[in-house]
């Protein structure tokens, strides 16, 4: 025991591939994926609570949960990891009780994380993997075939190919997004640091203006579980969305988020976060209305149950802690973006309507065309001139056919094509999770807008004399562009749409507030 608690959840970042946590979480993957659909113990059961894809006809009140963009976000993952873990520990159990292996590993047994920002950026790195490249246990096809053997001949349940699959095959084959099984970063730090989150001082706020107070732990939804919401806390825009967004093929979709494996570890870390977050003398919300909404959620027995936020608060949660609250928590970035928020301005200064695919290969450029005098009155206000009291940048109608695999980062008028996030040009990040329209109804995961207050980003670059008198452009570029075919390879004219992810927007506008 560790600070008074049972099971201590470490750090995968750090492990051999197949450290005992490891191999035991892998055995028990398959264990519950051996079980059938309608067990609340299996693999299927446990992924449907989060969300449910088309090619599954069982129902239950348990199913497609998963709040997102409000303030139950963090405390029903929680326990939707809470039981999901004595799920697993059962299933070592009951293997090592069959093949009569001693000690028993499930008696310390707990969740590890992904510990995806433990290494920062290195000038000269020793080597290309960092910590933000998926643990190898999860990119191996196969396993030792014991837990003190050294082959490799078992299937490995936490494997999922790494594959381009369009509609209609999304649903019908296990994947990750082309080329996120190499031992490279899933995603650069600038998209996982989650400096901003940990420096909040406010769980939830009230996001009813354009210039909200910026959260830890997303919107006041007060007794509603949002399944899909924009009022993300900065904890769930980055890195929660955009590790989503990162890995991509079903971890990048709603419905199959929690088919993935990874998804356990990469929750498992965001929870660490909110662990460090409080250790910190931050405070959960005091609202009766959070703390004692209840979820639904199975054992390890699969009988039901029914815990509260508050069953779940406090550093150490419930029986068990983690290894380290501090290591993987951000650093400052030489600068910081402009906060994101969640509705679009009034005035609109320019406005551009172009409903067009983004390009996953390279930057996709917007100029917007001005209302009225729109340069003068956002050059009065980048001065301090002008009565307005802000600025917000919308991209609106966000949307994707399959997941990308990758979020996209948002640019305004980059001198000469300066496209780095750690520039004064970047606004900041959309990613498609939650809108992807796999299944062709987008229900209620559609497209979304994505607003940012650039009001002090403008002010910045005005007194730089880094804004441009000319009109107002908005770059959009993948933050991991795919290669972009050879001549001999490129897709025959009208075949494009098939050829990779649609990621595309409706328009874009700059408006005053």
């Amino acid at each position: 025991m560790a600070n008074g608690v049972a099971f201590v959840r470490q750090d995968a970042s750090k492990m051999d591939t197949w450290d005992p946590v490891l191999y035991w979480y892998a055995r028990a993957v398959g264990r519950m994926q051996q079980r059938p659909a309608t067990d609340p113990t299996s693999w299927v059961f446990q992924g449907c609570i989060h969300g449910v894809p088309p090619t599954i006809t069982e129902t239950n009140e348990a199913f497609n949960q998963c709040p997102h963009g409000g303030w139950f976000f963090l405390p029903w993952h929680r326990g939707y990891l809470y039981y999901f873990e004595r799920i697993v520990r059962a299933a070592i159990k009951e293997i090592a009780a069959e093949e009569k292996i001693t000690p028993d590993p499930s008696t310390t047994w707990a969740l590890p994380y992904w510990n995806y920002a433990l290494d920062a950026p290195d000038p000269n790195p020793a080597d290309d993997f960092t910590s933000r490249a998926l643990p190898e246990a999860f990119r191996t096809p196969k396993m030792p075939s014991h837990p003190d053997a050294d082959d490799l001949t078992a299937d490995n349940p936490l494997y999922l190919s790494d594959a381009q699959v369009l509609r209609p095959d999304f649903w019908n084959i296990p994947h990750r997004a082309l080329d996120k099984n190499s031992a490279f970063e899933v995603l650069p730090y600038t998209d996982v640091n989650p400096f901003r989150a940990m420096s909040q001082t406010v769980f939830s706020a009230t996001h009813s203006r354009q210039t909200d107070q910026p959260s830890f732990g997303s919107e006041i939804s007060y007794t509603s579980m949002i399944h899909f919401r924009r009022g993300f806390g900065e904890l769930e825009n980055v890195p929660h969305n955009q590790v989503h967004g990162g890995v991509g093929g079903w971890m990048g979709a709603v419905a199959g988020a929690a088919r993935d494996p990874i998804f356990w570890l990469h929750h498992s870390n965001i929870d660490r976060l909110w662990s460090g977050w409080l250790s910190k003398d931050n405070l959960n919300p005091d609202h009766t209305s959070w703390l004692d909404h209840q979820f639904i959620f199975f054992d390890e027995n699969g009988q039901i149950q029914r815990p509260t936020s508050r069953d779940f608060l406090g550093i150490d949660p419930r029986d068990y802690a983690y290894e380290a609250l501090t290591e993987g928590t951000g650093t400052r970035p030489a600068v910081v973006p402009p906060a994101p928020v969640t509705r679009a301005g009034e005035r609109v200064l320019a406005a551009a309507n172009p409903r067009q695919v983004l390009s996953v290969h390279g930057p996709t450029e917007v100029s917007l065309e001005p209302v009225g005098d729109a340069g003068r009155s956002m050059r009065a206000m980048a001065a301090g001139h002008a009565p307005e009291t802000g600025l917000i940048l919308t991209v609106h109608g966000v949307r994707t056919d399959v997941p990308p695999g990758t979020p996209f980062h948002v640019f305004l008028n980059g001198h000469g094509g300066e496209l780095d996030p750690a520039g004064p040009y970047f606004v900041g990040w959309i990613s498609f999770f939650g809108a992807a329209d796999v299944d062709g109804s987008l229900h209620d995961h559609g497209g979304h807008d994505a607003s940012f207050d650039i009001t002090e980003q403008v002010h910045r670059l005005h007194e730089q004399g880094l804004l441009p008198d000319g009109p107002v452009t908005v770059s959009l570029v993948p933050s991991v562009p795919r290669p972009a075919p050879a001549p001999a390879e490129a897709a025959p004219a009208g075949a494009v749409a098939e050829a990779a992810p649609q990621p595309s927007f409706e328009r874009v506008s700059l408006t005053a507030v």
